[in-house]
């Protein structure tokens, strides 16, 4: 997810209530100006101020309030809304158990690096300390100091006239380099107390702007040591990490100039289409040996590691084929440098910046020369089958007609089945590495997936705030049976919302992942199995539609297109392989 997301915004309807106006008034008119439709939330007593501002805002057709069944659903939820819609999602909890359930969520968005903004309730600021009922105040459980290392800014409000300041340096802090959810706990109190006649920062939206950055000496160096690479005939590599969403065309087109071969990261598969002739696929967990070969050429001189973190996964467990001389590391936090000592360079910018300003310069240097080398040439392929220039294990089980259905099978279905503009989540566990390996779509920027903190259940909340985030649009959240049993209890929101989400679980009837994992290291047998559950069984019991999928022949049954259009969610509850080999790979 990049850091640098501008917020979209409206402004912000008069109120029409005759009652007179709290803070909590005040804070629904700051998100309606900032243009967010939803905070995502369970209510409870110290939060109630905020959710009859929100029924106040809802009857003159402003946000409203969106019922998660658990908050750490709704921290994700929010999650999902702001990678659908560039804007600041929001959740909320009371005091109490209500703020530490959001943790994994916000946590998650944290390592991520995504916008949101987490608003607790806080018990009666005079009884700090007293005992209160669910205190989490400073003077008793301090839930701010839980908050504290899983955003980017963390306060409790202690009196009215610090509200506007300390939400406005949240929102700066939740959009700015690098970005990533911000939390304010706020009394009970204080939300109640009288709102002012006006808003202190009416425009808000010029605050918030976020400038393009890079550093131009770091840029001219490259550049010249990339004019020096093309004239000894030598290759470029590109590592297009996780935080290059919007540098996609930039990247791609530099990558065409230079002849480079382009590889991602797991999160960076968002960023490249799989189908351009340069993309050789995934390095590092669950990736491709073609990956692998882009990099380790003996004819590279060079390898740009863009927007990525370089943590375990995405190196391949730190390996010396990437981790060398020749990276150049690019990145908008440069507090990642410290994980690429070897670097022969560090550039420190938004990677859009970067490649603008090389693009412009190498297109001068290079036209005319040895440089501005042609792209390969591919014979036309179809978008629902493999890319050709990609090296997957076995891709003759992209075909299998075996029973219980072969992962990599559901792979093939889930490519030829849904249409181009499906917006895809793909949850932590089994799922993950099969869709990391074999996965493959033409709309990239519609794939998305958490794994950095790869918090299970991450995408069963974050496809509901996705598909409120984008009306009308087919959502597929692909999970696993042990996900969907912590957290399928979100489904009930969307069949509430009647949003048009498919929830694809891969049975196996255990944490597979973890399975498979430790089957590679030891031989002992750990207590890996869940109890058969019937989820098509579930999902109707929850005001939902659901299928069993047993065998191949059973996908020619689903109607795709009316799976896609119908309002409300479906279950297709398909029984996989357990004993299949996943490909995790490179680990």
């Amino acid at each position: 997810m990049t850091a640098q997301i501008v917020p979209q915004t409206q402004k912000a309807p008069p109120p029409t209530d005759s009652q007179p106006r709290h803070l909590s008034d005040l804070v629904v008119d700051y998100l309606e100006l900032l243009g967010v439709e939803y905070v995502f939330g369970v209510p409870g007593g110290h939060i109630a101020p905020l959710y009859e501002a929100l029924e106040r805002s809802q009857r003159r057709g402003g946000m409203r309030a969106i019922l998660s069944r658990q908050e750490s659903g709704a921290a994700s939820m929010a999650d999902g809304y702001a990678r659908e819609t560039g804007k600041l999602g929001v959740c909320c909890a009371t005091t109490g158990p209500g703020a530490t359930n959001l943790i994994t969520g916000i946590a998650s968005a944290y390592s991520d690096r995504i916008p949101i903004l987490a608003i607790t309730g806080q018990t009666l600021l005079p009884k700090f300390g007293a005992g209160a009922f669910q205190e989490s105040s400073p003077d008793w459980l301090d839930t701010g100091a839980m908050f504290a290392n899983c955003t980017r800014y963390n306060t409790v409000i202690t009196h009215p006239k610090q509200l506007e300041q300390k939400f406005i340096a949240a929102f700066k802090h939740a959009f700015q380099s690098p970005s990533g959810p911000v939390h304010l706990s706020v009394p009970v109190d204080v939300f109640r107390a009288p709102a002012p006649e006006s808003m202190s920062y009416p425009h808000i939206d010029r605050l918030l702007q976020v400038p393009a950055f890079a550093d131009l000496a770091a840029i001219e160096e490259l550049s010249q040591l990339l004019i020096e690479t093309q004239k000894r005939d030598r290759k470029v590599v590109l590592l297009v990490g996780e935080d290059c969403t919007r540098a996609g065309e930039e990247i791609i087109a530099f990558a065409e100039l230079m002849g480079a071969a382009i590889v991602t990261t797991q999160g960076g598969k968002s960023c490249v289409n799989p189908y351009h002739p340069l993309y050789k696929g995934v390095f590092g967990f669950a990736g491709h040996q073609s990956a692998r070969a882009a990099l380790t050429d003996e004819s590279v001189d060079f390898i740009l590691a863009v927007g990525t973190t370089l943590g375990q996964w995405a190196t391949s467990t730190w390996d010396k084929a990437l981790l060398n001389e020749k990276l150049v590391h690019v990145h908008h936090d440069n507090s990642f440098f410290s994980r690429s000592p070897m670097a022969r360079l560090h550039v420190y910018g938004n990677p859009k910046t970067v490649f603008e300003a090389l693009l412009g310069r190498q297109k001068n240097v290079l036209n005319g020369t040895n440089g501005n080398k042609s792209v390969e040439t591919l014979p036309e392929v179809n978008k629902r089958e493999k890319p050709p220039q990609i090296e997957v294990q076995k891709p003759e089980d992209y075909r299998s007609n075996a029973t219980p259905i072969h992962p990599t099978r559901l792979m093939y279905e889930i490519m030829q089945g849904f249409p181009e503009h499906t917006r895809f989540l793909i949850d932590t566990g089994n799922c993950m590495v099969w869709s990391f390996h074999y996965l493959f779509l033409p709309q990239p920027q519609y794939y998305r997936s958490s794994v950095e903190l790869a918090a299970m259940g991450w995408a069963i909340g974050g496809a509901v705030g996705t598909a409120l985030g984008t009306p009308d649009t087919p959502v597929v959240c692909l999970t696993g049976d042990g996900s969907f049993l912590m957290n399928g209890q979100e489904i009930t929101v969307a069949v509430a919302e009647q949003l048009p989400i498919i929830f694809i679980i891969l049975n196996d009837r255990s944490y597979g992942m973890v399975k498979q994992r430790h089957r590679q290291v030891v031989k002992d047998g750990l207590g890996f199995a869940i109890p058969p559950v019937d989820f098509s069984l579930m999902a109707q019991a929850m005001g939902a539609r659901g299928y069993s999928i047993h065998q191949p022949e059973d996908f020619q049954k689903l109607d795709y297109e009316e799976i896609c259009n119908h309002s409300g969610p479906t279950v297709l509850d398909v029984h996989i392989d357990p004993e299949a080999l996943s490909p995790l790979g490179m680990f």
